[in-house]
């Protein structure tokens, strides 16, 4: 049993991680985080009677620049460990369905 535990510990506090990888997962990253707000962006622009919602148009800059900072620290440096690592992806990633989910229950503003 300690065994396992110490291989289990030795896999999660790895700071091995290929470039290839770390560039391939970050671009996706990227992609996605990009991506959702882009959407959000063009429902704004092309929905009538969205004028109300012009915060969280704000908003979605802010949450955009935030998660390419932090998927740019990813990129960057080498020394984060594996568990640490994949928590911040599941973040970004959960993160981007919330707030996807938030957004598009949002109703046309009335007048």
């Amino acid at each position: 049993m300690p065994k396992n535990l110490t291989e289990a510990k030795d896999k999660l506090l790895s700071t091995e991680y290929p470039r290839w990888r770390n560039l391939l997962s970050c671009a996706i990253l990227v992609l996605i985080a990009t991506g959702a707000v882009s959407v959000w962006w063009y429902a704004y622009y092309t929905t009538p009677n969205t004028e109300c919602h012009k915060g969280f148009l704000y908003f979605s800059v802010i949450w955009l620049a935030v998660q390419w900072v932090v998927i740019g620290y990813l990129y960057r440096y080498q020394n984060i460990p594996a568990f640490a690592r994949d928590a911040i992806k599941l973040q970004i990633l959960l993160g981007n369905v919330w707030f996807g989910l938030f957004l598009f229950s949002l109703q046309p503003c009335v007048h």
